[in-house]
């Protein structure tokens, strides 16, 4: 996913960051991820690789001379000039720029002595403001000091000072965009001359219209190789009646007073979702169906809620569940539909009660044709599961992940549809595992209190598996499935204290599943790598030295677990989202192997240049396989009562965290039934070495703790085989803490209580 980091340091107004965010996700999500960054990360992490652009809300009142601001630490205003250098971008809302010719001791944290002011403004700036916030080209002198308001203009909530607003036109076949906005806005200020003789890219890209004259609104300026991007509009006051003209390529209702805005970020190269694609805002009805090859499935669920097979309502906390029979939920999907494109929200039989599922049931193997799923074909998919479920050696006579499913093209969370519902959890049957799927999520859920955004193109559904045995008094313990036409597992159960693997065991399903032939094969596959404790990423680079590789987040994973009363089962809820055919500026499954990660906006990748290497891949083919070999993996940990040791070795394996190849020699006279056992802290293997023997061994990742006080540095060694916990072992000596008693032995982390921030290199307490 790439990144817009949004600065959050004390010099921000608290109200204008909340907006910013606010108005940022409306316009970008969920083509980018939108963060905040304090000044600590900014000065000590390496986050320029995947940041595409740095933005800065609206800052408090100028303390600098003349109303340029002059609070930025001058350390940190040199991190952000290099960043510009090297090709980054930094955007700044509700503020203006002074532009002169000439460093002036400006902007570049201790750098200052650089140049001399030219120019009629340069000339009366003070040079001892050395921490001045600026951006200064080192090539060519060209110095932007950005102006915000007065703080007694910021503080005064009434200013209803109307401005309309037009953007010029730059893109071609778009036609300018209009709009109104409110409140006050700082002017641009430049020198006498300033522009003459430089080779600085100077591009106004919207103007205001007012009695005196146009003044300018939007700015973009070269610095280096890079772009800095002025918003002047207060962004707290976009005029609700904001609106587009007619023609606009831009045109989007449901975001009309964003529109100005929306066009300033489309022309410095962010893609904002298409607004022509159509609106995903509604539920939608889902089906409940199953493969045609086990006819019955969807008879014993729905008996199992309602006590017949002919529909009727469930109740439930988060959702009232109405079923109906086939042809009349076929009709109610129709008609929502048409709705979705004619009629208003508050028409809307979706909206009126949006805690109703509507469900409709396919009685003995019926499939819906795909002009009723056209986004998901599911008789391709149940014909696919059949192939994988068979390639992986499932077994036939018990019901399969995936063959029963619950499948919608717009629904609220898959994952909420189970863990939210109590009642309707408990109810299923214990021996059908149930798939929830959704195109498209309206509340997608994430671990602890995130959110997962819901693009095009990825694959998000969770797989639920009813009442798993914890103890050997578990009712379930033989139970497999109660219809007669089919046979039991091997009497098995799960200790409550081995639930934590699950979330590995699928993890690693995922990763080796992306290394099949039918989705990426084992080349690009090896790029797919498992992040700590349950995220999936693409590794770019050489995929045996990941610690010089970019990486970027493809997908995740959320467990839930629900005890049922006695604590002898619980139902196990596993979600995922993975993108798998998310197109740009997105990164998916469809784009591993091409090139530029770091610079998405300019990679040359789309669609159709994928066609030749991963024509085959598909949403239907990825789930199928991943489900199919999941199955196989959970026969054997049920079997083994919840031992994860047979696939410790391949999920660290996976690990982006850590590993290192050495390479053996060893003549063979000395070596015809000689082996050797290589300890590594807590890891030990046998290798026999014949000859030339290339082994694998974990060396440690290198991360901060902040989890204890004051934080340390610690290395990954692993995963704790009991308890699933990840270990760490102190440094000896920490930086900066010179003589600091550190404990001996590891310390040992719960995936639940504490998140891995890749990009920070750091571990920490995860957030409410």
């Amino acid at each position: 996913m790439v990144n817009l980091l949004v600065y959050s340091g004390p010099e921000v107004l608290p109200s204008a960051l909340r907006t910013s965010l606010s108005h940022l996700a409306r316009i970008l999500l969920p083509n980018y991820t939108i963060q905040p960054i304090s000044v600590s990360v900014l000065l000590s992490q390496p986050w320029t690789a995947n940041c595409q652009v740095l933005i800065f809300p609206a800052l408090k009142g100028g303390t600098g001379s003349a109303g340029i601001f002059a609070g930025i630490p001058p350390r940190l205003n040199g991190v952000i000039n290099d960043f510009l250098e090297g090709g980054g971008q930094v955007l700044l809302l509700n503020a203006a720029g002074r532009i002169t010719r000439g460093f002036g001791g400006r902007g570049l944290g201790g750098m200052g002595g650089m140049g001399s002011s030219n120019g009629a403004l340069g000339n009366n700036a003070s040079n001892s403001d050395s921490d001045t916030f600026a951006f200064a080209d080192r090539t060519t002198g060209l110095t932007i000091s950005p102006i915000s308001l007065p703080e007694s203009s910021q503080k005064n909530s009434k200013d209803q000072t109307t401005r309309r607003i037009k953007s010029e036109s730059g893109l071609s076949g778009v036609e300018p965009v209009e709009g109104i906005v409110e409140g006050g806005m700082p002017q641009f200020e430049f020198a006498n001359g300033v522009g003459a003789g430089l080779p600085n890219k100077i591009e106004v890209l919207a103007e205001t219209m007012e009695q005196d004259g146009s003044h300018i609104a939007a700015l973009k300026c070269q610095i280096g190789s890079g772009f800095v991007t002025f918003w002047a509009p207060n962004l707290e006051n976009l005029s609700e009646e904001d609106s587009p003209s007619s023609t606009s390529t831009f045109a989007d209702p449901s975001s009309s007073r964003l529109i100005l805005l929306r066009y300033v970020l489309s022309r410095i190269g962010l893609k904002p979702p298409n607004a022509t694609a159509g609106s995903v805002s509604r539920l939608l009805p889902q089906f409940l169906l199953s493969t045609p090859d086990k006819p019955g499935l969807v008879e014993t669920v729905v008996h199992g809620l309602l006590g017949s097979i002919h529909g009727g309502a469930f109740q439930d906390t988060h959702n009232t569940f109405e079923f109906y029979e086939y042809d009349e939920g076929l009709r109610i999907l129709r008609q929502m539909k048409t709705h979705n494109h004619t009629e208003s929200v508050d028409d809307d039989p979706s909206h009126a009660h949006p805690s109703t599922s509507h469900i409709t049931i396919c009685p003995n193997g019926t499939v819906p044709s795909v002009d009723d799923t056209p986004l998901f074909d599911l008789s391709t998919y149940f014909n696919l599961l059949r192939e994988a479920r068979a390639r992986d050696e499932c077994r036939r006579d018990v019901s399969g992940f995936g063959e029963t499913l619950f499948y919608g093209q717009v629904v609220g969370s898959t994952q909420s549809m189970f863990d939210k519902n109590p009642r309707f959890l408990s109810s299923l049957v214990p021996s059908i595992p149930i798939l929830s799927l959704g195109s498209h999520q309206l509340a997608g859920r994430g671990r602890g209190a995130n959110a997962w955004i819901s693009p095009s193109g990825c694959l998000q559904f969770s797989l639920c598996i009813p009442k798993v045995p914890l103890s050997p008094h578990s009712p379930y313990i033989n139970t497999i499935c109660s219809s007669s036409s089919f046979s039991s597992l091997t009497p098995s159960y799960i200790p409550p204290s081995k639930l934590v693997f699950i979330q590995y065991l699928f993890a690693l399903a995922v990763v080796e599943a992306c290394s099949h032939p039918s989705i990426l094969g084992p080349t690009l596959g090896a790029n797919v790598r498992l992040k700590w404790p349950n995220d999936i990423y693409v590794c770019y680079g050489n995929p045996s030295r990941p610690q010089r590789a970019e990486k970027i987040k493809i997908g995740g994973i959320i467990v839930s677990t629900s005890f049922a009363p006695g604590g002898h089962e619980a139902s196990v809820v596993i979600g995922c989202g993975l993108n798998v055919l998310c197109r740009h500026p997105l990164f998916s499954l469809m784009r591993v192997g091409k090139p530029t990660l770091s610079t998405p906006y300019r990679d040359p990748c789309c669609p159709t240049s994928m066609k030749d290497e991963l024509g085959h891949l598909s949403m239907e083919g990825t789930l199928a396989t991943i489900l199919a070999r999941f199955e196989k993996m959970w026969e054997e940990f049920l079997g083994s009562g919840g031992s994860f040791e047979r696939w410790m070795g391949r999920y660290q394996d996976k690990w982006l965290h850590r590993w290192v190849d050495l390479l053996f020699f060893v003549r063979l006279s000395s070596l015809l039934t000689r082996s050797f056992r290589i300890f590594f802290r807590t890891h030990s293997y046998l290798v026999p070495l014949i000859g030339y023997e290339r082994l694998r061994i974990y060396s440690d990742q290198l991360v901060r703790l902040t989890t204890v006080d004051p934080p340390m540095m610690v290395r990954i060694c692993g995963i704790t085989p009991d308890h699933g916990l990840l270990r760490t072992l102190p440094e000896r000596n920490q930086p900066g803490q010179p003589g600091r008693a550190i404990q001996e032995g590891f310390i040992d982390l719960q995936p639940d209580g504490n998140s891995f921030d890749l990009m920070a290199g750091l571990i920490k307490v995860k957030g409410p």
